[in-house]
């Protein structure tokens, strides 16, 4: 399957199981109280800190360490990788059930039992998929992860509707999850079981050390990208934490729409390293102006979209949203040029790094919240992954230098900070204008990476011949 192909395949897993939830954002604001819709999403919040815990980084165990040339062997590595999933999945239901009541005390807002167990339930099952999912990709077959993506985007949005219209409101959102993650998991297994018979390889002290560094680093980067909302909700409140999260869930598509790239780029970063690492610089760096052109596009359409998305007591998110996509465009950046530091001393500069970070947001984004409100926030969130993308970069060129073409990022930069002026000056024709930013962005693009164009495509043509 050529690369392309193979993009689009995941793009279209990814934004069904995904990308539903943004499309659902005018049925859910409707039918949600906006103390309701900051409730729902502080539970997500909650997934995703506790998610963090239950897949052990073991999507990274396993592109990192099952990149030989032997197929056994790597194998051998996901049967382990899935092992470890297995009794961490077993272990966390069997503690956090029993112990849900006493995890309410310790929330800083009120929330029901049911819900938080149901939430429970849906993140110890849908974390058996991590594995699977990760070899999918590996393995280069993205069809069976983008059939069971969209079946659970669609049996999840479609309970999700129906127990809404019920009106169990956010107990019917926390029960749709947990049914849509509960049945998949179940197929998928019955589909890889397979897969899991054979030999395991064994983990020696540098593969846990690794697992330990990966989930540092995971839990320092929930510090960076999700624990604000719990900034948000001590200081101003579920209502304030609504409006948030709904400029965040347009900043969330930016990723969406460049989750096609990421996941086609991480399954294979490690092995063109190791047999180009040209190739390999020139494709982080496509990836960072990729997701910057994702940004611009979210900064243009947004207003649009928040228009007929919204109900009017959410207006208050549109003027958040530049810095949602500021935010997003510098993200790109530590999470493509870093891989010197995944390469390299079992990667616990990423810990380090993500560490500082995470201390720098966290202080300094409690005062600024508690003294500017949402601004002072996204003001320290800028700040903040500014600097975690100059030190991934610094540091990992100075484990594993790569040839970036920085003329190739300038460009992107200029080209987006021209949009962030020009929209929020509002000057006569900024529509006109940032469309034609981006359309010479795009162009820009396709110029730039020629070569990498036609590779593909003398690739398909050779295929073509040789059948």
């Amino acid at each position: 399957m050529n690369s392309l192909k193979e993009m689009l395949i995941y793009g279209l897993g990814i934004f069904v199981l995904k990308g539903l939830g943004f499309i659902m954002m005018p049925i859910v604001t409707r039918m949600l109280t906006q103390v309701d819709y900051g409730e729902l999403n502080f539970l997500v919040s909650i997934a995703s800190m506790m998610s963090l815990f239950l897949t052990l980084g073991l999507g990274d165990i396993l592109f990192r360490f099952a990149s030989s040339q032997i197929k056994e062997d790597n194998d051998a590595v996901m049967r382990q990788c899935f092992r470890l999933s297995l009794l961490c999945a077993t272990a966390f239901l069997c503690l956090a059930l029993p112990l849900s009541g006493l995890i309410l005390t310790w929330l800083p807002v009120t929330l029901r039992l049911f819900d938080l167990q149901l939430l429970l339930i849906s993140l110890s099952l849908s974390s058996l998929l991590t594995v699977p999912y990760c070899y999918f990709r590996m393995t280069h077959r993205a069809v069976p992860f983008m059939v069971f993506s969209v079946a659970q985007g669609i049996l999840q949005t479609a309970l999700s509707i129906g127990l809404l219209f019920a009106g169990y409101g956010v107990t019917g959102m926390m029960l749709s999850s947990a049914i849509s993650s509960s049945t998949i998991a179940i197929v998928v297994l019955i589909y890889f079981r397979s897969h899991l018979l054979g030999p395991r390889a064994t983990f020696s002290l540098y593969h846990y050390r690794y697992i330990a560094f990966i989930v540092c680093s995971g839990i320092f980067v929930y510090c960076l990208n999700g624990a604000e909302n719990w900034l948000v909700v001590i200081h101003l409140g579920k209502q304030q934490l609504a409006i948030f999260f709904a400029a965040g869930q347009f900043g969330l598509m930016i990723s969406v729409a460049f989750e096609p790239f990421r996941m086609w780029w991480y399954a294979r970063r490690f092995q063109v390293h190791e047999t180009d690492s040209k190739q390999g610089a020139q494709y982080a760096i496509l990836g960072v102006q990729v997701g910057m052109l994702f940004a611009g596009g979210m900064l243009f359409m947004a207003p649009v979209l928040m228009d007929f998305m919204l109900p009017e007591s959410y207006r208050d998110s549109i003027s958040l949203i530049p810095w949602m996509c500021l935010i997003m465009a510098l993200r790109f950046h530590s999470e493509l040029l870093n891989i010197g530091c995944f390469l390299k001393q079992s990667a616990k500069w990423t810990s380090i790094i993500d560490g500082i970070c995470a201390i720098h947001l966290l202080t300094l984004g409690y005062w600024a919240v508690g003294e500017f409100g949402l601004i002072g926030l996204l003001n320290t969130m800028v700040l903040t992954v500014f600097i975690r993308g100059v030190l991934f970069y610094v540091i990992s060129q100075r484990l594993v230098y790569l040839p970036y073409c920085k003329s190739h990022l300038a460009t992107s930069w200029i080209i987006f900070t021209m949009l962030l002026v020009v929209n929020m000056s509002k000057v006569e024709g900024y529509r006109v204008i940032e469309f034609l930013l981006l359309a010479v962005n795009l162009l820009l693009l396709l110029y730039f990476y020629r070569d990498l164009w036609r590779g593909v495509q003398f690739t398909k043509w050779q295929r073509h011949i040789s059948n």
